[in-house]
């Protein structure tokens, strides 16, 4: 059985996003002595390319993503690690719930299918159960909440970021999930004052009444 992993950064205040729903206001107050540090990219990198299958969610996210990592390839001005991690990206399945999606989306993407929100359950139960690489869910809250209430999550890896969302940023978790969390392991990021946690994920037993 392929473990579903998920790998996501966290504000200091809980936060997956700003009030703005974007990333890039996050930064504005980063500590000069983390900026440009990439030790986050060679992480992602290195669970790429561990992995059998890349999870993504909603159409427009998944499109700019994709885009975005496709013009990386050959960018001059992008770094090595970046680099890599396009060229990983555009071997390694992807996989995207979405309503909205339709195929003439993916034409310039033809490791990546749709598959409608409804049956995200069942598509991660039938990825699990075949041979290969574990399934990686990068971002995609809303996506990976849903499944951790499922207990479809097997690691959940999060890198707490020394920045503040502030009033209105959005919490990274949705509810109290019926699960337990066991540390397996912690790692620190001097150059960019990023901490690491791994997380095993163990559903809760449902009690007899």
């Amino acid at each position: 059985m392929r473990p579903l992993i998920v790998c996501n950064f966290v504000t200091l205040d809980g936060c997956y996003e700003d009030a703005t729903r974007t990333l890039a206001p996050l930064f504005e107050h980063q500590h000069p002595d983390y900026r440009g540090d990439d030790q986050f990219d060679h992480l992602t990198l290195s669970l790429l390319r561990d992995a059998g299958t890349l999870l993504l969610a909603g159409r427009e996210s998944a499109l700019n993503n994709l885009r975005y990592w496709q013009a990386v390839q050959d960018d001059p001005t992008a770094t090595d690690v970046r680099r890599a991690f396009a060229r990983q990206l555009a071997q390694t399945e992807v996989v995207v719930m979405s309503d909205h999606l339709t195929p003439d989306d993916l034409t310039a993407f033809p490791n990546a299918r749709a598959v409608r929100v409804a049956d995200a359950p069942d598509t991660v139960r039938a990825l699990k159960a075949r041979p290969g690489g574990p399934l990686l869910l990068l971002l995609s809250r809303l996506l990976w909440n849903d499944l951790l209430t499922r207990g479809l999550v097997d690691e959940l890896h999060l890198v707490t970021f020394p920045l503040l969302a502030g009033p209105g940023g959005t919490p990274l978790l949705t509810g109290r999930p019926p699960v337990q969390f066991r540390l397996l392991r912690s790692q620190t990021f001097p150059g960019s004052g990023n901490v690491l946690n791994v997380y095993d994920v163990t559903r809760l037993a449902t009690r007899a009444p």
